[in-house]
């Protein structure tokens, strides 16, 4: 990611321009600088990249295979930024700022999206090992530039403030272009390299995702994988700013927000699970009384399992244990399980290897009503890059493999 930063956002532009008026000499009017300035901008370009962007033709400059990749996703990131722009500009009745990519460095942007992130310019500064002064000028520049107020101070921390919040999103979406545009070059050079990023949910992480990555990496040994853990909400906020590539899990019954795309791969129901020295454990399929005599450990509000519990137990006048334990993390609810007589409502992949070492039982057949489809969630306006498309297709035929029992 630190690479992407390296590069001067006004040569991207003008790159741009000789793609699209197919010489350098044409193109130096569009992009307001002389042919020798351009010609110096995009041999920099090329150093930085190791790849040849355009074959210098007597008729003009044709983009290499290279080219075409980069300058897509260059093309697709100027866009954001110009659309974060012009919202920021909207939000004041001001007219937009023509060029404004011409206008901002990658600079100035990132500082903006760090601190903003961060809540102060220490943390921001520590994040990125930058200086505080260097982080507060280019924020105050782009400031200036926009002609409105991006970060509020509220006690010791810094608050973005909701034109920043629309700015930042456009920024972080034309960072992951960027770099999805460098992971496109590293493609060319070296089969099965690029990045992927996955954003993953307590549903996918004991079965499905461990079987996809080692099919994934058998045939990619040069890519990078980076899995995201985290509540569901702050994946789906991931997912919207092209933080992370794609989700995996549970998915919602309605569509959660727009933007978004909800790919189904299995469907998977719950049971009741305990320990395997459980009062309960080998005894048939147990009563609500029998159960409500037990501790339960429980998803948070909200969860899909904690839903199905409260069905389980409405309150009023029916029994309902006394003790619970709330958390969403599957490994603690293992743990509470194994560490006494406590109860919880588990999917099979949760306690898959538990079962398969007889160390937690479900108690009964899949719950009645709580079945849920697992699958994927993406960004709508998501390109995958050929690695992450491969990826897409072995997380496909994983879970396919799974279905039929293979």
């Amino acid at each position: 990611m630190t690479q992407v930063f390296a590069f001067n956002l006004r040569h991207l532009d003008a790159v741009l321009a000789i793609r699209k008026r197919g010489s350098i000499s044409a193109a130096s009017d569009d992009a307001n600088l002389s042919q020798p300035a351009l010609t110096q901008a995009l041999a920099k370009l090329e150093r930085q990249l190791g790849h040849r962007l355009f074959d210098r033709q007597t008729t003009g400059a044709v983009p290499t295979p290279a080219g075409t990749r980069f300058l897509e996703r260059v093309q697709r990131a100027i866009e954001y930024l110009i659309d974060g722009g012009g919202q920021v500009r909207r939000s004041i009745k001001a007219p937009a700022l023509p060029h404004f990519e011409r206008m901002v460095s990658l600079g100035q942007l990132r500082a903006i999206s760090t601190v903003a992130h961060a809540g102060s310019y220490v943390a921001a500064a520590r994040e990125i090992g930058a200086a505080q002064p260097s982080l507060h000028r280019a924020v105050k520049e782009l400031e200036l530039v926009l002609g409105v107020p991006l970060l509020v101070r509220a006690g010791r921390t810094m608050r973005a403030t909701t034109a920043a919040h629309r700015l930042v999103r456009s920024i972080r979406l034309a960072i992951a272009e960027l770099q999805a545009g460098l992971d496109a070059l590293a493609e060319l050079s070296q089969a099965g390299a690029g990045t992927v990023t996955i954003g993953t949910l307590p549903l996918a992480r004991a079965v499905l995702l461990p079987q996809a990555l080692a099919r994934f990496m058998a045939n990619h040994q040069h890519a990078t994988v980076r899995i995201v853990e985290a509540p569901y909400e702050q994946l789906l906020v991931d997912v919207l700013e092209g933080n992370i590539d794609l989700l995996i899990g549970a998915l919602r019954e309605d569509q959660p927000i727009d933007g978004v795309i909800q790919q189904r791969l299995f469907a998977e129901g719950v049971s009741i699970v305990a320990g395997r020295h459980h009062p309960l454990a080998g005894g048939g399929t147990p009563t609500l009384d029998e159960l409500a005599r037990h501790p339960w450990v429980v998803g948070a509000r909200g969860a899909p399992t904690r839903r199905h519990w409260e069905h389980l137990f409405p309150g009023n006048d029916g029994p309902r244990p006394v003790t619970r334990v709330e958390s969403a993390s599957a490994m603690l609810t293992r743990g509470l399980l194994l560490a006494g007589d406590w109860l919880a409502m588990m999917s099979s992949d949760q306690f898959h290897i538990e079962r398969e070492a007889g160390l937690i039982v479900a108690l009964g057949d899949t719950l009645p009503g709580t079945s849920r489809w697992i699958g994927i969630t993406t960004r709508s306006d998501w390109w995958p890059t050929d690695t992450q498309a491969a990826f897409l297709e072995t997380l496909s035929a994983s879970a396919a493999a799974r279905s039929s029992g293979n």
